[in-house]
Formats: C-alpha cells, structure tokens, sequence
C-alpha cells in the first residue's frame, strides 16, 4: 500500500524512476569520434595545394584526436576546474602561482609538440607553414579554445624577438623545442618557453599610444616596469611582452618571469572571470620594478608589436571560425537523428533552411581565414597576396570574430534547451566566442587598423582587391568596384570603417569560395551576402538553394 502511494504521488508530481526512459524520443548518437579532418569538406578543398602524403596523414590524425571523446572529455574537465590562484605557500611567503587542472597541461602538451606556436616559423622553403598551421589551430579550435590564447601569444611573439637579435637567438630555440615545460623557473633551466602578453590596462582604448604603466630604461638596453595590466591570459608564462610609457614614447620589451631579479617585481593580483575560455587563466598583473629587455627602439614599441597583432588577429579569426565549424557540425548532427511531428528536423523545410543558412556562414568562414593564411605564406613572393596578409587580416578578425557569437547562438537555439547548459559543449562554444571578441583588440581596432593602412598606401586595396576579382570573374567585378568605392569614402569618414571592414571579409571569403568550392555554395553566399542585404538572422535563405545539398556539403552525414 505505501508502495502504491509514492507511486501516486510520483506519477502526480511528474517524477520518474531512474529506470524508466524520460522520453520516447530518439536519442541523437554522441558527436564524438568524427575525424574533424576527414569530415570537412571545406578545409580539405582550401587546403588542396598545400597537402601531400606526409601532411594530410598529419592533419588527419590531428583531427582523429580533437574529435575523439577523449579530447572532448579532456576539454570537458579543463573547463569544469578553472584555475585557481594561490598567493602564498604554507609557510605564508608569496608564491602567485595559479593551478590548473592537469587536462590543461594535457592539451598544452600536445599543441605545442604539434608545432602550434612555433611550425610557421621553423625551416622550410615549400611556403605552406602558415596554412599546414593554421589548419592545425583550426582542428584543435574545434574541441577547446582557452588554452589556446597562450598558444597563440607564444607564436606571435616570435614577431617581435626579431627586433632584438640576441634575444631571439636566446629564446627562439626554446619555443622552438616543441616542449611544453610547465616548471616555475628561469629560462636557463627550461626545455621550452611560453610567452604571454601584458598590453592591456585598466582603462584600455582603441588608443594604444595611451600607455600607464611606466617604463624607465636602466643599463642601455633593459626596461623596467611599473604598474598594472589586465586580462593577462596564463598570468605565469615564463614570458610577459609588455608596452610601457618612457620618455621616447611606448616602448616594448620582454619580461622573464622566473628571472632572479624579477622573484618579487610581479604580483598576480586576482584571476578574472571572463564569462568563457574557462580552461585558461585570465588575470591582473601587477609589475613592480620588474626588467627585461627592450624589443626595437625606445619609443617605437608600437611598431614593434604591429606585426604580433596582425598575427593575433588571424588566429583570432581562424580560433572563431573553428568554433564556427563545431557548433553548426552539432547542430546539423542534433537535427539528423531529432524527430519531430513524424519526421526528422532536418527534413523540416524552415529548419533546414536554418541549418543552410548556418553551413554558409561556416564554410564562408573557413574558407576565408585559410586564403588569408595562405597570402601569409606567399607574402614576399607576390604583391597581391602580400596586400591580402596586410588588409583582409582585420577584415576577417572583425567578420569572424564578430559573427561568431550570434552565429553560436542560432546553432543552440536550433538544439534546444540543452545546448544552453553550461556544462554542454555548445553552451561552452558560445562563451567562448563571446570571450574571444574582446581577446586580441576590439573590432573597431582592426577596423580602425585597416582603414589606416589604406590611407598610407592606396596601391595596395588595389592589389588585395585585384587578387580577389581575378576569383571572382567579370560577372562580379561590380562588387570590386563598390568595395574599392568603400574603402576610398571610409579613408574620407572613419564612421565608414567597420562597414568597409566587413565588406572587404566577405568579398575575401566570396572569392576563397569561388576559388575552391563547388559552384552553387560559392554563388549562393554571394547571391544572399553581396548581392543583397543580408539580413541579422539566419534561415532566410530563399527556395532558389537547395538546402539539403548545402548541408551534406559542408557537414556531411558521419
């Protein structure tokens, strides 16, 4: 009898035993075990020229691992154990050391033996680095983005040791090494290097020359520094690249961490939530007196740091766009085995125009930071592409980045509510792209940084806008026209910067498309993206695509 009775109030209050299946519905198969490689059609068609034998064997086992459950469960617990700060050993003297979770450590381990911060750089005359790399950073974009901010400072920073010549010698060969050495001490006694960047400060602008924290140049040609800088991604890197304020104006210089003269000069003073990119630390450092060597002329640090911030925008892009990649591959993925109302939501005429709408985005997205990576590579070999690596690399900061995070919200919404779970992969997408608009610059920074470009060198709009029509065929040369329009009204009104910006990004991204891709996805983002006005939210496009073909392009069925 009192078994009955809790069975009726059970039944009245809508709880269920353990054993009997909440619902009748279909359960989606896990989106684990996809080779994030072998699966996309996309990367593997941008990347055709770049790939042989050895390279492609790489690249898929890369994307074996990333999109393994394993790696999803290692990205999983690196999120769900943020760091924390410890100030002070057990005796009570100052340590400022942050833990983390060792699936950190695990994926650190295996992006730097991967070469990502430092294959671009290392020997090699077949001029592919970039784009093998930059395919790389994609795959692994795909399962976990946080620790990736120290990857990519690490590898930009490379930029600016070419300003010192005798530190790049030091260093150089410590990033270099492919090992990931995560102990607390000097450089001298380390098999590998990590570099992190301290540029950004309390009241940080789109003013860069608006620079705190004071500098004061001691013994010729070291720096020491005083006060503070914010959202300091993994605070103990065993190098800090900081901009301070001399006489000469912001000058740049790398601070060893471990240094003996630096054992009480930086203090961690807190750990900042930044609403994503959880698995990586993110602080407040405050620099008393610490000293380094000084990158470049006193006064010239923004010079200096101009080609790191180029780099830090393409890998914020292509960060985005591997983000992009993952939460439309499980959206389409949910949308193939859901059903609802007697069919399969991907049958359903407005979903799958959802869905189309989505995979667009995505392969407009990858396709665009792989042309970029590429003119990266043949930058001193052909004009075009060099003004491609100088101008459409904020353009596609500023589009990717910046389409990221709507773009992750419409995949969750096409889910449902689980995807807004925090602890759900998805879930974790959209914080960390919401994180990642404000990581490498703002996107009026890139748009303010393309503009200026154009105004010291018009000639070369001209040459990037001359590489992409030559894609794009004369039958679209009316959008290069109103694009060099832009761009030459957006030098005369700086308000016209960030619509420029993103014009000369999808122009880039039409052009990869045409370039690679079969015909009817290139003419379709061109018809709904350049030809007309596209509007904020996804699942407009009209019957005039086939939306089915869209999608087993871009994502194909597992």
């Amino acid at each position: 009898m009192h078994k009955t009775m809790d069975d009726t109030l059970n039944r009245r209050v809508g709880i269920r035993r353990a054993t009997e299946p909440a619902s009748s519905t279909v359960r989606p198969p896990e989106y684990a075990g996809l080779n994030t490689f072998g699966s996309d059609p996309v990367l593997t068609a941008t990347l055709d020229s770049a790939l042989d034998e050895a390279t492609e064997e790489h690249l898929r086992t890369l994307g074996g691992y990333w999109g393994s459950a394993e790696a999803q469960e290692v990205a999983r617990i690196a999120a769900a154990a943020p760091p924390q700060l410890r100030r002070t050993d057990f005796d009570g003297y100052r340590v400022d050391q942050v833990e983390v979770h060792p699936a950190y450590h695990a994926m650190m381990n295996r992006s730097i033996a991967t070469g990502l911060t430092s294959s671009a750089w290392e020997d090699g005359d077949d001029r592919r680095q970039h784009r093998l790399r930059a395919a790389a950073l994609f795959l692994t974009a795909q399962c976990d983005r946080g620790h990736l901010t120290v990857i990519s400072s690490t590898h930009a920073s490379v930029a600016a040791l070419a300003y010192a010549s005798d530190l790049e010698a030091q260093l150089f060969p410590l990033i270099a090494t492919r090992r990931y050495d995560r102990k607390p001490l000097p450089l001298g006694e380390k098999d590998g290097a990590t570099v992190t960047l301290a540029l950004t400060e309390r009241d940080g602008s789109a003013d860069r020359s608006a620079v705190a924290m004071h500098g004061e140049i001691v013994a010729g040609d070291r720096l020491s520094v005083t006060g503070e800088k914010w959202f300091v991604c993994a605070p103990t890197a065993d190098l800090a690249l900081v901009l301070a304020r001399t006489a000469e104006g912001p000058t740049a210089a790398m601070i060893p961490r471990y240094a003996a003269e630096n054992e009480d000069a930086i203090d961690i003073e807190a750990l900042r939530d930044v609403g994503g990119l959880a698995s990586q630390a993110v602080a407040s450092v405050s620099f008393h007196g610490a000293t380094g060597q000084i990158l470049g002329e006193p006064g010239r640090g923004l010079h200096v740091l101009r080609d790191v911030r180029t780099l830090l925008q393409l890998d914020g892009a292509i960060i985005a766009a591997g983000a992009i990649r993952a939460a439309v591959g499980r959206a389409v993925h949910h949308a193939r085995y859901r059903e609802t109302s007697g069919k399969l939501l991907v049958s359903h005429p407005l979903h799958a125009r959802v869905l189309a709408d989505l995979a667009l985005e995505s392969a407009a997205h990858t396709a665009l930071c792989m042309r970029v990576a590429a003119a990266f590579d043949q930058a001193f070999e052909r004009d075009g592409d060099h003004a491609l690596a100088r101008l459409v690399t904020p353009a596609a900061r500023l589009y990717t980045v910046g389409a990221a995070p709507a773009l992750s919200l419409a995949c969750n919404e096409a889910i449902g509510g689980t995807a807004f779970d925090a602890l759900h992969p998805s879930a974790r997408i959209h914080a960390d792209v919401t994180a990642l608009s404000a990581w490498d610059g703002t996107a009026n920074e890139a748009a303010l940084d393309l503009v200026m470009q154009v105004e010291r060198d018009r000639q070369v709009l001209r040459d990037a806008l001359g590489e992409l029509g030559a894609d794009l065929g004369n039958t679209n040369a009316d959008i290069i026209e109103d694009t060099l329009d832009l761009g030459e009204r957006a030098v005369a009104d700086i308000a016209l910067a960030r619509a420029f910006a993103e014009q000369l990004a999808m122009v880039a991204a039409a052009s990869a498309m045409r370039r690679n891709l079969p015909r009817v996805i290139a003419d379709a983002y061109i018809a709904t993206r350049l030809r007309e006005r596209f509007r904020a939210g996804y699942g407009t496009l009209d019957g005039r695509f086939d939306a089915a073909a869209i999608l087993d392009f871009v994502a194909p069925e597992d």
